[in-house]
């Protein structure tokens, strides 16, 4: 009996909004009521609703404070010490304000705390400052946090306690003039900082020690403002030189990374921010052309989301009238800044087979090598136990637990292998032909792939020899069509990909691609822009990420970037930085590209490329 669904096909939901991956990512700025009193860099505490604003830069130091009902401003008493540029933490009735410079250029210990009706001088912070870097701004007026702080470039840390002010472990990087913060004494992020130290970067407070984290997508400094948890927050406006601009940017905190958002309707700096999440958020005052009193509200529409975005969903939007698919972006997927490594290299052994948040390097160039071991999690990488002997320019796959590394260089052309059990490496039996800068495939400690490369000789010849590797032993299969260096790829022992590279000795690049099916190599479509030296990503031989590289003659950096689809190679975003040898990681959908450099001594750099989903509207051909 047939199917009533192979009859009559599948119910598709008719909505009138697309889902959003997140509530945060329904949400919109709109207009609030303004200030009294245009001003910038003031500070405060409060939700949306009920927040109260302190102090501020008119022409001068302020006191003034005003207090939001949720739609209108109204003056309530000052501060007893004008001031701007200090933080806020509490609620509208229970506030502190810490620090801030009073009178310009000094900067302040002072701090008052209010009761709902007056402000009262408190216990003193131990070091003097003003624009903090972070704060907890939903700390409370027993329970509070400040770090950084001052364009002199302080680290300082402090918890409160209701009673005393006590200095803890310092920020990892020093800088003042960031976000307002967002958090609580015990869980707390120090967002962004001085345009011209670390203008992206970001660090989480676990009630102990700070901890980098993912750098923002849009660099700033100059109070940017900033509101909620270490696993909800939301950061706006700011400021970046160069070239100089106000930010109208806005980003979600989700506990793990930064996504972009609708922008403030007025770019701006020194803003003040409040809010109890990525779901509601009012931002006051700040400086565009001129001082502004502008105040905007942050709303999402959770009825929105009908559903999660999940890959593969069809639905009707009768507001547009729009048969849609949710699916994975590709063409509008872009590169972002990622944790530095702690080690400058380029041309390591890598877990090719890692994910994007679980990748590990180890040793590398610059000569004669290295024995450093590094992995990633996502937002930092972190020392782990070192190679056995000292490598560079050699292969390698796997993942965290179970890697490979073999072949090499330093000062003659290696058969190397150590196998990596997820805490140390154990040497094993060589490769057959000694040579490096080749190829990589496979999956895991027992399972690999080498191929092409350099060897022995004068001149030393590239070579098409390829082995795979069985957990125990290498055997030689079939050579590629074209002999190559420094041509790099991906996928399993069954089912992988080679391109570009070098075929001469004097570094003449090639474009071409060769797919290898566990028994031979076959010749498929060229990249568009032919290249040695890139970083590749990807699961398997018909879906792959190749990226940055080197041209010759002329060895020029690209910063270019191109996806398979197992047909052919198209061009999409660029990475951010232009270099070669660095390392890919993960798949195309999911990739990490590690060091690398403009010369042979690479860099620290990581990027990481994320596609996301997006609701497509799906039309007829």
């Amino acid at each position: 009996m047939a199917k009533y669904s192979d009859i009559k096909g599948f119910t598709v939901q008719t909505v009138t909004s697309d889902p959003a991956a997140s509530v945060a990512d329904t949400g919109s700025w709109a207009a609030g009521g303004s200030l009294n009193t245009d001003r910038r860099v003031l500070f405060g505490a409060g939700i949306q609703t009920a927040a109260i604003v302190a102090g501020g830069y008119i022409s001068a130091n302020s006191a003034l404070s005003e207090q939001y009902d949720g739609s209108s401003w109204t003056e309530v008493n000052d501060l007893n010490s004008a001031r701007f540029g200090g933080a806020g933490i509490g609620t509208y009735t229970a506030a502190l304000v810490v620090g801030g410079a009073n009178p310009v250029p000094s900067l302040g210990d002072k701090v008052e705390q209010w009761d709902g009706t007056n402000w009262t001088e408190i216990t003193e912070i131990n070091t003097a400052r003003s624009q903090f870097r972070g704060v907890s701004s939903n700390g409370t007026t027993t329970a509070g946090l400040v770090a950084g702080g001052s364009t002199a470039g302080q680290a300082d840390t402090e918890v409160w306690n209701g009673s005393a002010w006590t200095e803890v472990n310092n920020l990892n990087t020093s800088g003042g003039q960031g976000s307002s913060g967002l958090g609580t004494s015990t869980a707390a992020l120090a967002a962004a900082g001085h345009p011209y130290a670390s203008p992206q970067a970001c660090e989480q407070w676990d009630g102990t020690n700070w901890t980098e984290v993912a750098e923002l997508n849009t660099p700033r400094g100059e109070d940017a403002g900033g509101n909620g948890t270490t696993t909800s927050g939301l950061v706006y406006g700011g400021y970046f030189n160069p070239p100089a601009s106000n930010k109208a940017n806005t980003e979600s905190w989700n506990g793990s990374s930064w996504t972009e958002l609708a922008d403030l309707s007025v770019a701006r700096y020194g803003v003040h921010g409040c809010g109890s999440g990525s779901d509601s958020a009012l931002a006051t005052g700040g400086y565009s052309t001129a001082n502004t009193g502008a105040t905007e509200e942050w709303t999402t529409t959770p009825s929105a989301l009908f559903q999660k975005t999940v890959e593969g969903q069809l639905f009707f939007n009768s507001t547009t009238n729009a048969f849609k698919e949710t699916i994975q972006d590709v063409p509008g997927a872009t590169w972002a800044s990622g944790g530095a490594m702690n080690t400058t290299r380029a041309k390591v052994a890598t877990t090719q087979n890692g994910a994007q948040n679980a990748a590990q390097v180890a040793g590398g160039v610059p000569a004669p090598g290295s024995v450093n071991n590094e992995q990633y999690n996502g937002s930092a990488w972190t020392e782990v136990n070192n190679l056995n002997a000292v490598n560079g320019l050699q292969g390698g796959t796997g993942t965290q637990t179970s890697a490979i590394s073999f072949g090499g260089y330093t000062n003659t052309w290696l058969t190397n292998v150590e196998t990596w059990d997820g805490t140390n490496w154990t040497e094993t039996t060589e490769v057959n032909v000694g040579r490096n800068q080749g190829g990589s495939g496979g999956s895991s400690s027992s399972s690999a792939l080498y191929f092409a490369g350099e060897g022995p000789g004068s001149p030393p010849p590239q070579l098409a020899n390829t082995e795979t590797w069985n957990g125990s032993s290498w055997t030689e299969v079939n050579n590629m069509n074209a002999g190559r260096i420094m041509s790099y790829g991906c996928g399993p022992v069954s089912d992988a990909l080679a391109t570009g590279g070098a075929t001469d000795g004097s570094g003449t690049t090639t474009a071409n691609t060769e797919l290898w099916d566990g028994t031979s190599w076959t010749e498929v479509n060229n990249l568009n822009t032919s290249r040695m030296g890139m970083g590749v990503a990807g699961a398997s031989g018909s879906s792959a990420l190749a990226f940055g590289g080197t041209t010759y003659p002329g060895n020029t950096s690209v910063d270019v970037t191109e996806i398979w689809n197992g047909t052919s190679w198209t061009e999409i975003a660029d990475i951010s930085t232009a270099r070669y040898d660095g390392n890919g990681n993960g798949t195309a959908f999911g990739a990490l590209y590690s060091g690398g450099g403009t010369s042979a001594s690479g860099s620290t750099t990581t990027e990481e490329w994320t596609v996301d989903l997006s609701n497509k509207t799906i039309t007829s051909s």
